[in-house]
């Protein structure tokens, strides 16, 4: 049977074949895989970049590199503006930066949902609160600044400023590499507690001075070349310590006998250390920065019938200061260039430098003297150190004194000396008379309050109000001053056992912390942070923030009403020393508003002309510490001490800048100037705890609240935080296990920047351990005190863990600009690789890539069982070749003590088996 087509025509066998190749070979050819340009059929329609609004094309840029921005500057006119607004660079910083909202458990808009009624949280969402890195900072600086420094200290290059290491001295001319990371010893026989140090000297190097609180030693070294000086080594002076001298006295009063504490100390690259004994009869020891030996300071004694006499034998030294640079001196004509606080509540100020104007003082001599809580501890001291005269003019707080009953007494006025103190050799009385002229207040929030008073005693009927001395305001006769020392000595006789049972809140070892900058526009906004480590008897853990305002403008602003209720004539409680107690009226706010104590009835034509500058508003609020931190002990604490943060609002040139702006804005109630300023002028506050735990607050929140939420909170891998420092860049902890890391407060990561210091590995100085051998491994190794340099875009700073020193100095600047050429490499076979070989290479491309693989596992492997065997970070700063030899080093070493061990062993063995 055949088949045949349509025309009846037979077809030729294997013709169907044939037409299938025709058809393959008569189609069109294929085009090379490549772009294609379509013209559009109708170019009107689309969707077109010009169609996008503003805002979703600034959130698109927002997600691009920082590096990024000024590339897509230059598409056209309109991406130039967008990236040039201050609003993309906000949202880029919002996004690249959690900061706070890492805490919140929801987004924005979802937390909008939540609770629509409500906008704080969206607004809280929506703000970051850090402090700025420049001067005239603007969102696309700070944005720009604050991701390169981030990068700059992540990659840990070594800078190569005049405060690098080996800029100094003959390292500069060797030649050598230099070296981001110097550690050097001391030279101190204890553990280092207090650093100082001037990192920007201008043309000199930098200078560091370190000193140990419980010899009160110090030294002198330039981190850069760790080379430490003769001062404070050929002195011989070493303190006593408190288990030496009185072995039988419970530290910190909570026995029978006298209050005592540890020695204390702190220092200055300036002036030089000061140290107080803190065992009872001790006394103060100051050691010049020009001095070669140092000496004792306030021997003077005398009896006078209107000045207290003081025991010696009771008294110890539990808190000193003494002036990091020369405003307060200078301020103050040289009067209060030292401030000393003692176990009987007294507070003692000693001059430094030399004022021609003024009072002709030799420095260390006591220029005043208060009675401030008589016979209550004055645990800490802190002291503006950019106390200048425009601040003295506007009485802005500038002392401020905490005692072991958690009150608080501050100064806003300085003390003058009424007679030339040349040759004078009743230097006591004039110290006495010279503390009369400035008054310390108390925050009444924080007075005392009685725990079992018997109504049968004077004391306790009269025990509500907080004793100290009344300055010349008051007007009291030669008789009443007379009494007032005759009761300030009684009360020093009475011991922390009277104390405890009559008054509630014992505990000296609070911590505290000034924000003497805080500015809230009208001549105040002073905060003080009175923390409770929780180390007291049924005492949690607690951070309490006062800030101050002027009872005057609330009462400007208030109604007839609110301002009657508010001067309303309350009960006085009389004072032990004749005057009466101050009233308290609390507002919702939790805020107390007071005044100096009101004068007797002889007194009143004296105090109602009182400048209104004297009536003070403390606002009262709490740090909330959440879940399981409630419940741990505070264990460090640290304040941002970055030069940008220390200015008040009229010292701010950001401030002042715009301040013209506001005052030509229209009329109503302009939004307060700070909301203007990138990171609305914040500063943290920051706490460890004994878990290894760091929570940081921003410490001016506004007061709306009587809790402040933190701002962010670090799980170290530190099993006790014993130091901190917080600048505006990154904040740094020390662990009792020696490692210290950076963080980043504002949250770009949640990892840690760079590990500063490893873990110890358990050796300790044969010097030290002669020294002390009860003390513990651990203490030996624990970070004891953090330095950063004031400017926060240095990222350079010291820490010290035991008598040991480490100095930083790690390069700022960004990559360099412009393609950096390429190296090509040769590939296995021995033949040069080149990128115009296209995919010819494509397998030695693998092989390479598989090499290399290989050698990153191999390296990691080698790194991990480093960091096991010699601690974290301990071998980051060095290369593979001098971390060989460190490894060898201490392998060497381990070895030979295994001989010694092993040959006094078998000494040991044959002197056993010997016969008799």
């Amino acid at each position: 049977m055949s088949v045949a087509d349509g025309r009846g025509r037979r077809p030729v066998v294997g013709q169907r074949i044939v037409d299938y190749e025709n058809a393959l070979l008569s189609s069109a050819p294929r085009r090379a895989a490549g772009f294609k340009i379509v013209g559009r059929p109708d170019a009107s329609g689309g969707t077109q970049l010009t169609d996008f609004p503003n805002e979703i094309l600034t959130h698109v840029l927002s997600h691009l590199h920082p590096d990024s921005h000024a590339a897509v500057a230059l598409v056209s006119r309109r991406f130039y503006a967008l990236v040039t607004t201050p609003h993309a660079w906000r949202i880029a910083f919002l996004r690249y930066f959690a900061g706070h909202t890492l805490l919140e458990g929801r987004p924005v808009e979802e937390s909008a949902r939540a609770s629509p009624e409500t906008s704080s949280d969206r607004i809280r969402l929506e703000t970051r609160y850090f402090a700025r890195l420049t001067p005239l900072a603007t969102w696309r600086s700070e944005y720009l600044l604050r991701t390169r420094l981030m990068r700059s200290l992540a990659r840990g290059k070594p800078g190569t400023s005049s405060g690098s290491i080996g800029s100094s001295g003959r390292t500069s001319l060797s030649g050598r590499k230099h070296s981001a990371v110097l550690t050097y010893n001391s030279k101190l026989p204890w553990l280092v507690t207090s650093i100082h140090a001037a990192l920007s000297n201008r043309k000199k190097p930098p200078r560091a001075i370190h000193g140990a609180g419980h010899l009160g030693v110090a030294s002198v070294s330039d981190p850069t070349s760790g080379k430490i000086e003769k001062w404070g080594l050929e002195d011989p002076f070493t303190a006593a310590q408190l288990d030496e001298v009185a072995p039988n006295v419970v530290p910190y009063g909570l026995g029978d006998g006298p209050a005592a504490a540890p020695n204390v100390i702190d220092v200055s690259q300036s002036y030089g250390a000061l140290m107080g004994e803190g065992f009872p009869g001790g006394r103060v020891f100051f050691r010049g920065v020009n001095e070669s030996c140092g000496r004792y300071l306030g021997a003077e004694t005398g009896a006078l019938l209107d000045v207290p006499k003081i025991p010696e034998t009771l008294e110890a030294v539990c808190s000193v200061w003494i002036a990091k640079s020369s405003a307060v001196p200078a301020t103050t004509q040289s009067m209060c260039g030292i401030l000393t606080g003692s176990t009987l509540g007294i507070v003692t100020a000693y001059s430094l430098g030399w004022d021609a104007a003024g009072p002709r003082y030799a420095d260390g001599d006591m220029a005043a003297r208060w009675a401030v809580c008589p016979g209550v501890p004055v645990i800490s001291l802190r002291v503006d150190d950019g106390y200048s005269p425009k601040r003295k003019s506007s009485s802005r707080v500038w002392a401020v004194a905490l005692n072991a009953l958690g009150e608080v007494y501050y100064l806003t006025e300085a003390p003058t000396a009424t007679v030339n103190h040349a040759g004078s050799d009743n230097a006591l009385q004039h110290a006495w008379v010279a503390g009369r002229s400035a008054r310390w207040h108390l925050i009444e929030a924080t007075r005392r309050r009685i725990d079992r008073a018997d109504e049968s005693d004077a004391d306790g009927a009269r025990g509500a109000c907080s004793p100290r001395s009344p300055g010349e305001a008051t007007g009291l006769s030669g008789e009443q001053t007379v009494a007032e020392a005759r009761e300030t000595e009684r009360l020093m006789r009475n011991g922390p056992a009277h104390f405890r049972r009559s008054y509630r809140g014992w505990d000296m070892r609070r911590r505290l912390e000034v924000d003497f900058a805080g500015d809230d526009g009208n001549g105040a906004g002073e905060g003080v942070f009175v923390i409770d480590c929780g180390l007291a008897e049924d005492g949690p853990a607690r951070i309490r923030r006062f800030s101050r305002a002027n009872t005057v403008t609330r009462a400007r602003d208030a109604g007839p009403d609110e301002t009657a209720a508010t001067h309303a004539p309350a009960r006085a409680t009389p004072s032990l020393f004749g005057s009466n107690g101050a009233q308290r009226t609390p507002d919702s706010r939790g805020s107390t508003s007071q005044s100096p104590s009101p004068p007797r009835p002889t007194e009143q034509p004296k105090k109602m002309r009182q400048s209104a500058a004297d009536l003070h508003d403390w606002r009262h609020s709490t740090l909330e510490l959440k879940g399981h931190h409630a419940e741990s002990v505070i264990t460090a604490s640290g304040m941002d001490c970055s030069s940008h943060s220390l200015l008040m609002l009229g010292e701010d040139p950001l401030h002042v800048a715009k301040a013209a702006d506001v005052a030509a804005a229209a009329a109503g109630k302009p939004e307060p100037a700070t909301r203007e300023i990138p990171g609305r002028r914040a500063r943290l506050l920051a706490v460890g705890t004994k878990n290894g735990a760091v929570v940081a607050w921003n410490a001016r929140q506004d007061d709306h609240s009587e809790s402040l939420c933190p701002v962010r909170v670090i799980q170290t891998d530190s099993p006790e935080i014993t130091c901190l420092a917080v600048s505006a860049l990154y904040l740094v902890h020390g662990g009792s296990d020696g490692l210290v890391q950076t963080w980043d407060p504002l949250a770009s990561t949640t990892e840690p920047i760079r590990t500063l210091n490893g873990r110890s590995n358990g050796r300790v100085p044969r010097h030290m351990m002669v020294m002390n051998p009860a003390l513990r491994e651990s203490e030996y190794a624990a970070a004891g005190a953090i330095y950063l340099d004031p400017d926060p875009t240095m990222l350079r700073g010291v820490v010290s863990f035991g008598a040991f020193l480490r100095y930083w100095s790690y390069s700022s600047a960004g990559h360099p600009t412009g393609r950096k050429r390429r190296l090509r490499h040769s590939d296995l076979h021995g033949r040069l690789a080149s990128r115009r070989l296209g995919g010819a290479v494509s397998g030695f491309i693998a092989a390479e890539e598989a090499e290399i693989r290989r050698e990153n596992e191999q390296r990691a492997r080698e790194q991990a069982r480093l960091r096991r065997q010699f601690g974290l970070g301990a071998l980051g700063d060095l290369t593979e070749e001098e971390a060989l030899r460190y490894a060898q080093m201490v392998s060497e070493e381990a070895f030979l003590q295994d001989e010694r061990r092993r040959a006094s062993d078998s000494a040991d063995a044959s002197v056993d088996t010997a016969p008799a």
